[in-house]
């Protein structure tokens, strides 16, 4: 998007800003590098799609596209743009400017990291991937400066929900610093704080009621929570787990499920990890109801699945990896090291927020007492365990996964083979021709058996390590409105506003 040419400011917020809690700072506001839940809030909330999510549904709405058609064969939409969607500039949103950002998207030389959501674009995995150098031959098409024409290689049920999400929003080609949301960027202070304000030249800028957004970085969260307590926040998305069971109990506290996984990503380039049956016996030494029930104590579901519970038409958790610590001495020795062979030393990286640090340090635990493995621990802010992961500069990273869009694909594609996020390394063409078959598959109940039998094949190799489905917690003071739960965990600002105090 350019943001990073505009520097970095100090800002004061107004009153009647919307102060909201954030871990931690972006790594990036450019959509063709973002990938974290920090990146995306912001995107979301100064860039709009051709659709946009119901804040309690997650229903598509209309966004910059006013309606849309689907052809018979469900491989055509048609989408018609709004006269008055504006650029912050003011000047229109034209269906050029999602051919551009599309085919930027797709374009090799760009390297987006999301660029296989649009595969299912009419040879856009072919363009994608440099076997085919047309761009004029890909799927989309500008029929006019107010239609925009798509076509994809086969029907993808959830593709309209798809354009939702920040990999296709509009660019401007000539001012790429431009943005089309609700808000606008207006200041970063590095390490503290982004203030946003409404775009004047929004198209619904009169559903637009709050003068404007700051979002607030503390990964402490007891500091977090001391700053919300004294009214300096009024949105705490994290909460200090030891405090949740008292927390609970708050007017304004907010529980709901989430379709988000926590695991653990293995290298498997590098030894003893590129070992299948020592990547098992580490899976097998986790006590995930410890983690949940006695550590965190949140409401967090222990899980040895990677797709999480509550995803439509996925039954849960079919072929979980499960604690046995017998077995896991058992696999250990399978690997290669057996009584007196000496284990190495390992490391795990993970962001340095309260949660990650407890749970990390009791799995410590876990694979000392159970396997009598040494680990050490790596832990760094967001920007620097994200640019480590894509770098392949770690041996176990701690993490988690929120779903993209509801359909179980969203977990499944991380580990193909030439997926851009797959940091593990892993690569199976079994599991390849899994997904493949299932992206091509129209019938639910047969894209759920093909879908479960890659999940069973990955939870085997266990490049990765699902421990537990996040509950999401936060507190929100009541004079917010318009800030619903919901299983993304999503929460369109363009949507909320203040009431009295």
């Amino acid at each position: 998007m350019g943001l990073a040419l505009w520097g970095w400011f100090k800002p004061k917020a107004p009153a009647g800003f919307l102060r909201v809690h954030m871990e931690s700072q972006p790594g990036t506001l450019d959509i063709t590098k973002a990938t974290g839940r920090r990146e995306n809030q912001v995107i979301r909330a100064i860039s709009e799609g051709l659709v946009r999510e119901d804040p309690e549904t997650l229903a598509p709405l209309p966004g910059v596209a006013k309606a849309w058609t689907v052809s018979e064969d469900q491989k055509t939409y048609t989408f018609y743009l709004r006269d008055d969607a504006r650029w912050t500039s003011g000047k229109p949103v034209t269906a050029q400017n999602f051919w551009d950002a599309w085919e930027r998207i797709l374009n090799p030389k760009t390297g987006a990291v999301y660029g296989y959501l649009l595969y299912s674009l009419q040879n856009g995995e072919a363009y994608a991937k440099g076997r085919l150098s047309d761009p004029a031959r890909l799927g989309m098409e500008v029929v006019n400066p107010r239609t925009f024409k798509v076509t994809l290689e086969r029907p993808n049920p959830y593709f309209l929900n798809l354009t939702s999400f920040p990999t296709f929003y509009p660019w401007n080609k000539e001012d790429p610093a431009q943005t089309n949301g609700p808000f606008y960027f207006d200041a970063w202070e590095a390490d503290k704080k982004i203030l946003l304000k409404p775009n004047p030249h929004y198209w619904d800028k009169a559903q637009v009621r709050l003068p404007g957004v700051e979002f607030l970085f503390f990964n402490n969260f007891n500091v977090a929570l001391q700053h919300y307590d004294t009214k300096g926040i009024d949105v705490l998305n994290d909460l200090p787990p030891d405090q949740i069971p008292i927390l609970k109990w708050r007017q304004d506290f907010h529980g709901s499920p989430v379709v988000k996984t926590d695991y653990f990503s293995l290298n498997v380039r590098k030894a003893p990890l590129d070992n299948p049956k020592f990547r098992a016996a580490l899976a097998a030494a986790i006590d995930r109801e410890v983690l949940a029930n006695k550590i965190l104590r949140r409401g967090d579901l222990p899980y040895g699945s990677f797709i999480p519970p509550k995803m439509p038409g996925y039954p849960a958790d079919l072929h979980p990896q499960k604690f046995d610590p017998e077995r896991a001495k058992h696999l250990l020795e399978e690997a290669g090291f057996g009584e007196g062979e000496p284990l190495p030393v390992l490391e795990i990286h993970c962001v340095d927020a309260t949660d990650r640090l407890l749970v990390v340090g009791e799995i410590q635990k876990m694979w000392q007492k159970n396997l009598g493995l040494e680990t050490r621990l790596i832990a760094v802010p967001w920007s620097d365990f994200s640019k480590a992961r894509k770098e392949g500069r770690f041996q176990m990273s701690w993490g988690a996964w929120y779903a993209d869009y509801l359909d179980p694909m969203t977990f499944l594609e991380l580990l193909q083979s030439k997926n851009a996020q797959n940091y593990t390394g892993w690569s199976n063409p079994d599991y390849d021709a899994l997904l493949h078959e299932a992206a091509h598959e129209v019938l639910s109940s047969s894209r759920t058996e093909l879908f479960s039998q890659a999940e069973m094949l990955l939870l085997r190799e266990a490049p990765i390590i699902p421990v537990m489905v996040k509950a999401q917690n936060a507190l929100v003071r009541p004079y917010v409105k318009g800030y619903y739960s919901n299983l993304l965990d999503l929460h369109p600002l363009r949507d909320v506003y203040l009431s009295e105090h």
